[in-house]
């Protein structure tokens, strides 16, 4: 058994040295004396496994079809916690997926699992930045950056450079969450560049160069904007004859279209804005919920900037019809916003003043059902 698990660390790339029982002892004197076998790991690889894998010698990347049929429990359980993920909201669901990454997860990474080596690595990268995302959706922006970074280094660890970039495109799109435009559009870039060193992922690089094209919509670039968006389009296209990962982070016809109207907002084309987030919505059904609500409102404050506020109040009737157990804080401020953009018009129409007065109601029901998921979770540790 000894013989066996050490086999199984070499081959994750961490060092492990058999040594006779009297070496053992004088490594650590206060070990039973009835030792028959003895294994040593100078480097202390199975504490330090991200280390000890940036250790081993670069490998290159398998092909895409190996790496598309390459079968891993931990990729059955992202996919269910995914779907609860995009119905429920992420205050619903993170704590399950906490437990199973210090659990299943953990496990895999010091060569105790089922998953091993490389693909130990890429699972813990892709949980861990979909726990990122959760606990952003939570209202925990300092824990979701904790998330991300341990996810970049799990994907660096990883053979494939397209882990990483998978990361990098959650990262990107989190910092433009947060307002860093700057931060977004280096992370996008750097994550275009990783493609480069590998097969090409059509899915995940029409990502990227949708991440891009909203970093330089924020900052301004509207002709590189559009680019970026024709590049993410293109992109797009040639995904559907190509294969997918299955551990790629899902970007379709309707997640493009939902970052189109995003664009285009932010570039002040509020017309076409109008029309791809109700692009969005049209490819979206209801199982999901979350993304619905934020193309929703983007589709509102689009009609308000219009001044088509009755259009836009129906809107926002159908949306908070839909959202009210939506365990989201990024909805809940999303909601805000709009009411802050509704609030000039209360006094001119009487749509506006009622809808006011209801998402004041959803706000107070909102503010209460986040503060008992907090409470239902816990500290993080």
């Amino acid at each position: 058994m000894l013989a066996e698990l050490s086999d199984a660390r070499r081959a994750a790339c961490f060092r492990a040295d058999e040594i006779v029982p009297s070496a053992a002892a004088d490594l650590e004197p206060h070990l039973t004396k009835n030792l028959t076998a003895a294994a040593h790991y100078p480097e202390d690889a199975q504490l330090q496994p991200v280390l000890a894998a940036r250790r081993c010698p670069p490998r290159p990347s398998p092909p895409l079809q190996d790496r598309r049929e390459a079968l891993s429990p931990h990729l059955d359980a992202m996919t269910s916690f995914r779907l609860a993920d995009r119905q429920l909201g992420g205050g619903h669901v993170y704590p399950s997926l906490l437990a199973y990454l210090r659990t299943e997860v953990a496990s895999s990474l010091i060569g105790l699992g089922s998953v091993q080596g490389a693909e130990a690595f890429r699972d813990a990268a892709v949980l861990t930045e979909m726990a990122g995302w959760m606990a952003h959706d939570s209202g925990r922006d300092d824990v979701a950056q904790g998330h991300f970074t341990s996810a970049l280094s799990f994907g660096q660890a990883a053979a494939d450079p397209s882990v990483a970039a998978n990361v990098e495109a959650g990262m990107s799109h989190l910092a433009l969450q947060e307002g860093h435009a700057d931060q977004a559009l280096d992370l996008a870039r750097s994550g275009l560049a990783r493609l480069r060193a590998t097969e090409s992922v059509p899915v995940l690089s029409a990502r990227l160069h949708a991440m891009k094209a909203r970093s330089l919509a924020r900052l301004g670039y509207a002709k590189q904007a559009q680019h970026s968006l024709d590049s993410a389009r293109a992109e797009l296209a040639a995904a559907d004859t190509a294969s997918v990962l299955n551990w790629v982070a899902p970007f379709d016809d309707a997640a493009l279209a939902s970052e189109a109207a995003s664009i285009l907002f932010d570039l002040r084309m509020f017309p076409a804005a109008t029309e791809e987030a109700t692009r969005a919505l049209e490819l979206r059904d209801a199982s999901r919920a979350r993304s619905r609500a934020l193309r929703q409102i983007t589709l509102a404050r689009s009609l308000i900037a219009q001044g088509q506020l009755e259009a836009a109040c129906v809107v926002t009737h159908d949306l908070l019809a839909a959202c009210q157990s939506l365990g989201s804080v990024r909805v809940s401020r999303d909601l805000v916003d709009l009411q802050t953009v509704l609030e000039p018009y209360a006094s001119s129409s009487r749509p506006v003043k009622e809808m006011l007065d209801r998402l004041t109601g959803v706000a107070r029901h909102r503010r209460l059902l986040l503060a008992s998921l907090t409470a239902a979770e816990g500290p993080q540790v």
